[in-house]
């Protein structure tokens, strides 16, 4: 094996640790997001049960409303940022396996149908979405509620 095969190959590694890297800090944003937006709902969720005067619920749901309308829309910018992120990621190490033996996240990809036949492979973003989009519409309903109660 030449110099240059070894530099790559150590190249193709740092860059493959980097993007799996990223996707374990994609994982526990996910969590966060998850645990507090699942605090805000139960809070929410909290509030209904209780017979407390009116006054006071109107302005907590409108607040629980409004921090779960923030907290998800950010969520949902940054698991984009991260499929961005990775896209880019796997783009430069596709370009990269052009000069090794084997291109197998090229291979891989290709296999995979490039993402295109939802049979095939089901975009781990497309099934990311659709929670904060939940908690969205979720907060939207404790918004409803306070404005309601009004």
């Amino acid at each position: 094996m030449t110099d240059r095969q070894e530099e790559l190959i150590e190249i193709y590694r740092l860059h493959t640790e980097m993007a799996d890297r990223v996707s374990q800090r994609r994982e526990g944003a996910n969590r966060l997001f998850v645990i507090l937006l699942t605090g805000l709902m139960a809070a929410g969720v909290a509030l209904i049960t209780t017979n407390s005067s009116t006054e006071p619920k109107i302005v907590v749901f409108l607040l629980l409303g409004s921090i779960g309308l923030f907290v998800s829309a950010s969520w949902y910018v940054i698991i984009r940022s991260y499929r961005q992120l990775n896209t880019g990621k796997f783009k430069t190490l596709q370009q990269l396996e052009k000069s090794l033996i084997y291109p197998f996240f090229t291979r891989e990809w290709e296999l995979l149908k490039e993402g295109r036949e939802y049979r095939t492979y089901w975009k781990l973003t497309i099934a990311e979405t659709s929670l904060p989009i939940l908690f969205f519409v979720l907060s939207i309903l404790f918004i409803v509620l306070g404005l309601i109660q009004l």
